[in-house]
């Protein structure tokens, strides 16, 4: 079937005009008509914009003159990306009203590659929950079970490639806002070395540098396909111009990686564990040294200054609503923003001063290791009403993906061994800044030893 096809496939098919852009666009709208009553994924759709750039790519293919690979294949953005004459409502009632008039970066080169924008995604409220349910939108759901959360913030980009309706989609990542969905929903989804995919036009910062555009895919393939046509300098995105040398050839060659499961006295629970256990033992089989390792950072500090940053950026964004933000923000977001305003200047440059030697001290601590590999999640998916899983707090939730952020290191969640009920389990691979390349070789190689493409929730084969 067409929509269990991955894009490459699809563009594939396209290439041998055996279906059309309009086609694929079609199955597409059939797939989200049947499917969104259920899982409230997009926040808008846009038929009229997506079927002119459909017509386009199709009259390409008829000359023989596609753009690329890309070219005429459906891609969901998620709502706080700017997306020229389309809604960014950042999930809050405070920004209902708001249209861009503009692409960000990171749209322009989706246009330039001819991809086809069919919406924009669901996130909760400034994108600051782990789950995705906001007064905007509602609740959205996984495929995997509409009782479940598909995760936050980017909880629609990863319920609409789950379910078949979009093979790629586009988030945002500030602690673990791609990678943590992908691992509820049985994804790809990767964090890139902050400015490997170069941002401008957009909302303001919710944590200084902490947030990045990320990709969502089915198989490495695509994943490659979807970072390529995204990563590279812009000069109007001045991180996206400090990279190191990039590291040497990892390619069949045998890679030095160290493992963990737990922080200090929080860990994942045993099947989560177990997970990455299975992962960590199939790579030892494959070119790879294995050793275990203890986390390479304070994750007291770690919490202490990106609560203060979240709060400060809470407040920053809300005081621009005087008369609106009490009444019109969800709980945490108010909570947060309450936070915020009472923070003193001397207070803020203090964090961002614990920030600075805590990254130095990530760096110290990270030894002789190309990679990292942890869980993605302390546990899989929960009930999509509730803030964390059973007996675990969203902080010890969230342990895994957030340092990452904070270190601006690049990171990306693999399907691992399921939970014995069928929950997918997500495994993290991590790198030091600017090894984008290692984090993706690594997740061939699990890709190869354990497939998973061809693992759909139960509900994608209803339609």
């Amino acid at each position: 079937m067409t929509w269990q096809l991955d894009a490459t496939a699809l563009s594939a098919l396209l290439d041998a005009r055996e279906t059309t852009p309009l086609q694929l666009l079609e199955h597409s709208f059939a797939r989200l008509d049947a499917l969104e009553p259920v899982l409230n994924a997009f926040t808008h759709v846009d038929r009229d914009g997506a079927s002119a750039a459909a017509a386009a790519a199709t009259a390409r293919q008829a000359a023989g003159s596609r753009l690329g690979p890309l070219d005429g294949i459906p891609v969901s953005v998620k709502d706080n990306i700017f997306v020229a004459g389309l809604p960014a409502r950042w999930g809050s009632l405070l920004f209902r009203d708001h249209v861009p008039d503009r692409d960000d970066i990171c749209v322009e080169r989706l246009r330039a590659a001819g991809a086809v924008i069919i919406g924009k995604t669901t996130t909760p409220e400034l994108a600051m929950s782990g789950r995705t349910d906001s007064r905007l939108s509602g609740v959205t759901r996984s495929p995997w079970d509409p009782a479940l959360t598909p995760g936050g913030s980017s909880g629609g980009a990863s319920a609409s490639v789950a379910a078949g309706i979009t093979p790629l989609a586009i988030g945002t990542d500030m602690g673990g806002s791609t990678r943590l969905p992908a691992a509820y929903t049985g994804l790809l989804g990767m964090r890139p070395s902050t400015g490997r995919i170069p941002r401008r036009f957009g909302f303001p910062a919710t944590c200084i540098d902490f947030q990045v555009i990320g990709p969502f895919a089915r198989t490495m393939r695509d994943m490659r396909l979807l970072y390529g046509v995204l990563a590279g300098s812009d000069p109007r995105d001045p991180y996206s111009e400090r990279f190191p040398p990039p590291p040497d050839a990892t390619t069949g060659r045998r890679l030095r990686i160290g493992w963990f499961t737990a922080i200090g006295d929080e860990s994942a629970t045993p099947e989560v564990a177990a997970s990455v256990a299975a992962a960590v033992h199939a790579l030892a089989g494959a070119n790879c040294t294995i050793t275990p390792v203890s986390a390479p950072f304070d994750l007291g500090a770690l919490r202490s200054f990106h609560a203060t940053l979240t709060a400060a950026a809470a407040a920053r964004i809300v005081v621009r609503f005087p008369d609106r933000w009490r009444a019109e923000t969800c709980d945490n977001v108010r909570a947060a923003a309450e936070r915020g305003l009472a923070i003193s200047a001397g207070a803020y440059v203090d964090a961002l001063d614990v920030l600075a030697a805590w990254r130095s001290d990530v760096t110290a601590a990270w030894g002789d290791y190309d990679a990292l590999i942890l869980p993605t999640a302390a546990a899989p998916a929960w009930r999509a009403e509730d803030d964390a899983p059973p007996g675990l707090s969203p902080a010890t939730q969230g342990m895994f993906g957030a340092w990452v952020n904070a270190a601006g290191l690049p990171g990306i969640s693999v399907p691992g061994q399921p939970h014995p009920d069928g929950r997918p389990i997500g495994i993290q691979i991590v790198a030091p800044f600017g090894y984008d390349a290692v984090v993706l070789e690594i997740a061939e190689r699990l890709e190869t030893l354990a497939p998973w493409a061809d693992k759909w929730p139960a509900l994608a084969s209803t339609v």
